[in-house]
């Protein structure tokens, strides 16, 4: 199937896909370690479940392979029997398909799609985990080729909840197949998902790359998608898909249970579809029953016509930033660039990025929406440095970025590397630059400066660059660059050589809105090269250019003025409507002003360089701070307690405040485990004795971690002996370890809502064997009802909070 033949089936009707299959087939086949092991094992189940969503209305099913990646299968000793898994997986849904299509009476019906299913390998992407991008890449293609040689008509890459791993399996996926890609992630109660990112940001960058649709499943019940929906409805013109679950599992007799009735289900079926959902679900806890009455609820409906404004859109992981009319003024940070800054070319030649990342943070402090990237350094290896560089960047902040090189090979390493969708900087008319970057823009969804220039260089009058830009805007497009991912550049040059020809830039500006309706940038600083006084003609130039409709400028956001000017003039653009920013800035001016000790520098030394090297996650710098730090003669244990473990917590207090989210967190800890395995060998022995010995495991069935991994670094820097018994692990091996070990405490983790289960069993196992560890449990899915619900003595919503939460527990045993 192609994706207009889809495209042309959801202009009729809303597309109605399967409900959950995991949690039927734990029901029905208790005890089974995989559900894509019953293709082979009991075919017939997965066939009854397929041919009873046909029957209640689903005109999507989708293969049983959500766990069969070479990658999930290696992890449980099955990688050889992934051909003959995914091969059966289609033939079952085929089979059930086609019933459908039949009707019980033989006569036709609307036809029934085939959804090949990837899932999440169970191993998180570098940096938040040891899975190369390109190994991921490779396990999804793999099983997409095979799903499509087998004859699915789509795609679906489902339950994502890392955007770097949903981008590998999509450009696998879309490499492999030429099928329509359908892409959905997992966002919580705080509509992110676990590693931050947030529904305008995964729609941004997934429809960028070519998703055919985007969307959200599993986490939540109904009512809280719509929010996700709508969301990402107003961001993006791809579809959008829903697959809630049957609300949040509790526990009952031991058995997860899901208290949203098909009633209540389909009831939601209606809000989903006004706030933008053409494709609609269901996850976690829905049967059958909850298919047949969301068909019925929306067996009239049509798709609701979606008005999305036309801007180039930039991300992070975290956060989005929308450049054009209508929008804010997009200021571009220069500052990362080492012409004339030797300290910095230095660092950039010797592998570091400790000023990228003060530049970077002062930039965005100061009002830079987006960051330029440039490691143009004559000896450097520029694919590692701007690869480097941009990963350290994303990993610390949430401005996306702007990568700024000639090198196409500079483009494709950090292209590689990010989660989210920069801006590459630049393209030229010049043939051989067309064929370098555009291909790279298309393939990755990357936005792209076009500047108006071609072989002869800069064209003298407005309607020469407006040409040039037209025709690069034309290959663009032919090329499969979406046209929403350019800006325009119509060139600032230096009045002190060609006064006359400045003012063909502003016009051409104009002309530019006018004629392509597409955003313009320029680098406003060239205006005033070789002149003296440069700040008062940069600022009358930008001022200017922002009356003729200018959207974005690169320039340096510590000048003051600039800035001001920039935000006088948005007031009277209208683009800051009401004048909140320029009211905003103002107060903040007065009120940093009146601080005591304002401008004085901040935690200086070599304690403050610890403290942001964890804040940043810097760990390949932490070592030799803490070598510094002790050759000074701070002492181990005050190194430790006064500044490491501080440090940590306070990364913890921001994670829990939402102002950094997972990936921060997973890199400071792992920044905090390299600094302490310096520092544990010097400290006195009775340190070494910790405080009390806790024994970590994720449940059997769960290949995830990383929570448990956040918490055993941030409990061996508190000083607690930890005993990781890794993932997937049975309740019995947890058991024996919580003996051996003499256990004080067992925190167990599950992030899936379909080994929730595993929870209660292992809580029981450790009573009945006489254990008197206190037992925590947490994970995404777990609440304090469903701890309380399991006799677990304490609850932890993440690592942040675990530490506090168990030297309380250990406290009452004290």
């Amino acid at each position: 199937m192609n994706a207009e033949t889809l495209r042309g089936m959801l202009s009729e009707r809303v597309l109605v896909f399967e409900g959950g299959m995991g949690t039927l087939l734990m029901e029905r086949v208790p005890g089974h370690r995989a559900p894509d092991l019953l293709t082979l094992d009991a075919p017939q189940v997965i066939e009854e479940i397929q041919r009873a969503y046909v029957a209640a209305g689903a005109r999507v099913l989708q293969t049983c392979t959500f766990g069969a990646t070479p990658i999930k299968l290696d992890a449980i000793g099955e990688r050889s029997r992934f051909a003959e898994i995914n091969r059966a997986a289609v033939a079952i849904a085929r089979r059930a398909a086609g019933a459908g299509e039949r009707g019980a009476a033989g006569g036709a019906k609307a036809p029934v799609l085939v959804a090949g299913d990837l899932g999440p390998t169970g191993r998180l992407v570098r940096p938040l985990g040891d899975l190369s991008f390109g190994d991921a890449y490779e396990a999804y293609r793999a099983q997409a080729a095979l799903l499509a040689e087998c004859g699915v008509d789509l795609i679906i890459v489902e339950t994502m909840i890392d955007l770097r791993e949903a981008k590998a399996a999509l450009l696998a996926a879309r490499d492999a197949t030429g099928l329509p890609v359908v892409v959905t992630m997992t966002f919580d109660e705080h509509f992110t998902t676990p590693t931050g990112t947030d529904p305008v940001t995964a729609a941004t960058v997934l429809s960028s790359m070519g998703a055919f649709a985007v969307g959200a499943n599993c986490s939540t019940g109904p009512s809280p998608m719509v929010e996700v929906v709508g969301r990402m409805a107003q961001s993006c013109r791809a579809p959008i898909i829903a697959q809630p679950n049957a609300g949040m599992p509790e526990t009952h007799d031991g058995k997860a249970v899901y208290a949203t009735t098909p009633d209540e289900f389909a009831a939601e079926a209606s809000r989903l579809v006004a706030a933008g959902a053409s494709m609609l679900g269901g996850c976690c806890g829905t049967t059958p029953a909850h298919i047949e009455a969301l068909a019925r609820a929306v067996e009239e409906r049509r798709p609701v016509a979606r008005a999305v404004p036309s801007a180039l859109r930039l991300s992070s992981r975290t956060a989005t930033v929308e450049i054009g009319r209508g929008f804010p003024f997009a200021v571009i940070g220069e500052r990362i660039n080492p012409t004339n800054r030797a300290a910095l070319s230095e660092e950039v030649l010797d592998g570091r990025v400790e000023t990228v990342l003060a530049d970077g943070r002062a930039q965005a402090e100061a009002g830079a929406l987006v960051l330029d990237v440039n490691v143009g350094v004559p000896g450097v290896d520029e694919p590692a440095a701007m690869a480097r560089s941009a990963l350290a960047l994303e990993n610390a902040l949430a401005a996306p970025l702007s990568l700024d090189s000639t090198s196409a090979a500079a483009f494709e390493a950090a292209l590689s590397e990010l989660a989210g969708k920069p801006l590459l900087n630049s393209v030229t008319a010049e043939r051989a630059r067309l064929d370098a970057i555009l291909p790279l823009a298309a393939r990755h969804g990357a936005g792209v400066v076009c500047l108006a220039l071609d072989e002869t260089g800069v064209k003298p009058s407005a309607e020469e660059r407006v040409a040039v830009l037209r025709g690069i805007v034309r290959e663009a497009e032919r090329r499969g660059v979406d046209r929403e991912n350019l800006i325009l550049d119509c060139v600032t040059l230096a009045a002190s050589a060609e006064q006359e020809r400045v003012p063909g830039t502003l016009e051409a500006i104009r002309a530019v809105s006018r004629e392509l309706g597409l955003p313009t940038v320029l680098g406003v600083s060239n205006v005033s090269h070789g002149l003296p006084d440069r700040s008062a003609l940069n600022v009358s130039f930008l001022s200017m250019a922002m009356a003729a409709g200018l959207d974005a400028a690169i320039m340096n956001p510590l000048d003051a003025t600039m800035m001001a000017a920039i935000r006088a003039s948005s007031v009277l653009t209208v683009r800051d409507r009401g004048s909140a920013e320029y009211v905003r800035a103002h107060r903040a001016k007065k009120k940093s002003a009146a601080a005591p000790g304002a401008g004085a520098a901040r935690d200086p030394g070599v304690r403050g360089r610890i403290r942001r090297a964890v804040a940043d996650g810097n760990a390949a710098a932490i070592e030799g701070l803490v070598d510094e730090a002790l050759a000074e003669g701070i002492a181990p244990m005050a190194l430790n307690d006064e500044v490491v473990v501080p440090a940590l917590e306070e990364v913890g207090r921001r994670f829990e405040r939402r102002e950094v989210f997972l990936p921060q967190m997973m890199l400071a800890a792992e920044a905090v485990e390299r600094a302490f395995a310096k520092i544990k060998p010097l400290l006195p022995k009775h340190a070494e004795a910790g405080k009390g010995t806790v024994v970590l495991a994720t449940v059997q069935g769960d290949v995830h971690d990383i929570g448990k991994n956040i918490l055993g670094s941030m409990l061996e820097s508190h000083g607690y002996r930890v005993v990781d018994l890794g993932k997937d692990v049975p309740a019995a091996a947890i058991v024996e370890a919580a003996r051996r070990e003499r256990a004080d405490a067992v925190a167990l983790s599950a992030l899936m809502t379909t080994t929730a289960a595993q929870v209660p069993v292992v809580v029981q196992a450790l009573r009945e064997a006489g254990i008197k560890a206190k037992i925590m449990v947490g994970g995404a899915i777990v609440t304090k009802r469903f701890a309380d619900s399991v006799g677990a003595d304490g609850y932890a919503k993440d690592a942040a909070g675990a530490v506090g939460i168990l030297r309380t527990l250990l406290a009452e045993d004290a």
